[in-house]
């Protein structure tokens, strides 16, 4: 079996394609899918609205056979990999943004041979 696909979400209903892009990827490598939205420490406070948006990609996952996870960290960048690590992930995928690039770059540091996929907001490969 291949190394199971991470993707990464936040609190984003628009995430839902981060997840499909990964179940899609999962599917053709025969390998498994996790999907982890990490909550830095200093921004604990209000997470409650975001609770429906949260079930729904809790949900999402669980339709495509996806493990979820929620962590909180002082450092996300640091929790990512490290929860990468711990599943061997061949491949995470990730949303586009301003600072996609950077946090790429950041986690193919991290992460070496694990290849790091932008995805954009149709969740075309970036």
């Amino acid at each position: 079996m291949a190394k199971p696909v991470l993707a990464l979400v936040t609190l984003q209903r628009s995430c839902a394609r981060l997840i499909r892009k990964g179940a899609d990827l999962a599917m053709k490598q025969q390998s498994s899918l996790y999907v982890l939205h990490v909550i830095a420490q200093d921004a604990m406070g209000d997470q409650e609205k975001y609770a429906k948006t949260l079930d729904y990609l809790y949900a999402l996952a669980g339709e495509v056979g996806a493990e979820m996870c929620m962590r909180i960290a002082e450092v996300p960048l640091t929790a990512i990999a490290n929860y990468a690590q711990e599943i061997g992930a061949g491949q995470v995928v990730m949303g586009g943004g301003e600072k996609a690039s950077g946090i790429a770059e950041t986690l193919s540091g991290l992460l070496p041979g694990v290849q790091i996929l932008i995805v954009d907001a149709e969740g075309a490969p970036v």
